[in-house]
């Protein structure tokens, strides 16, 4: 019995021993096209100055969706005066909608500067601008009447992204002059203009009904032009000039702020 077990024990262990071993997974490497490894790669490697190197690894993350790596092989391919080259990844990040791809695809072409380039890194450096800015917002406006001393305003508007740019808003606005107690509700349309991140200038066309202290008072149209001194999309200050039916001719000085941010403190006031 005994060299019967003894026989299948050593069977057993032979077998075992024979058996290939488990196969262990390799680590991730940048060849073979592995996210993060490519990034970190080729960062190593721009911090040894090894920037062929480091440009291929870039460029394997870029393939496989890293838009950070897309940014920094276009930027890198800048630097050595390859534009034909930085172009693409540089596409890529900016389809996303990112204001920063926009101004780095603006640079770009205003270094290659052929055909309409100039003309496109024009308007990619206001759509970067305008992309900065809110898509809706909340403004209360004090004006200062020729004919009805203080009156008070309160707009809200909707900048939609029209053909990457928020050119265009339009809205709603109430106008209450206590003096006279004529008031005014109107809609508006809005072209406005990229200047400077923190500069817009805008010009404004509103239409809508005046009504005095008896009530309706007839169709009131008008217009309106000023600018906006922005702080990027948490709001602005706003000066502007004005004529309407409802209110002869005006200046005005109001603050405008982010129609998200005001509505959350609106509610919790």
């Amino acid at each position: 019995m005994f060299p019967l077990l003894l026989s299948l024990w050593v069977s057993l262990g032979l077998a075992c021993a024979t058996m290939p071993p488990a196969a262990v997974s390799a680590p991730p490497s940048c060849e073979q096209g592995a996210l993060l490894p490519c990034a970190e790669w080729g960062a190593q490697l721009l911090r040894e100055g090894d920037r062929p190197r480091a440009k291929e690894a870039f460029g394997r993350a870029c393939d496989t969706g890293d838009l950070d790596s897309c940014r920094t092989l276009g930027r890198l391919r800048m630097e050595d005066g390859d534009l034909t080259g930085a172009e693409p990844p540089l596409l890529k990040v900016y389809e996303t909608g990112t204001p920063a791809a926009a101004t780095a695809l603006a640079e770009l072409r205003e270094q290659r500067n052929v055909g309409d380039d100039a003309r496109s890194a024009e308007a990619l450096r206001r759509e970067a601008l305008s992309a900065l800015s809110p898509a809706t917002e909340l403004m209360y406006t004090m004006r200062i009447n020729l004919a009805d001393g203080i009156g008070h305003e309160v707009s809200f508007n909707i900048q939609p992204m029209i053909f990457r740019q928020r050119t265009v808003s339009i809205g709603v606005n109430a106008i209450l002059n206590p003096e006279s107690m004529n008031s005014e509700l109107n809609g508006f349309v809005t072209y406005q203009h990229y200047v400077r991140p923190w500069f817009i200038p805008y010009g404004k066309l509103m239409t809508g009904s005046m009504f005095d202290a008896n009530g309706s008072d007839g169709v009131n149209v008008g217009g309106e032009v000023g600018a906006k001194l922005a702080l990027d999309s948490v709001g602005h200050l706003n000066f502007a000039a004005g004529v309407s039916r409802g209110s002869p001719g005006y200046f005005s000085v109001g603050i405008g702020l982010d129609g998200i941010l005001a509505l959350y403190i609106l509610a919790h006031m």
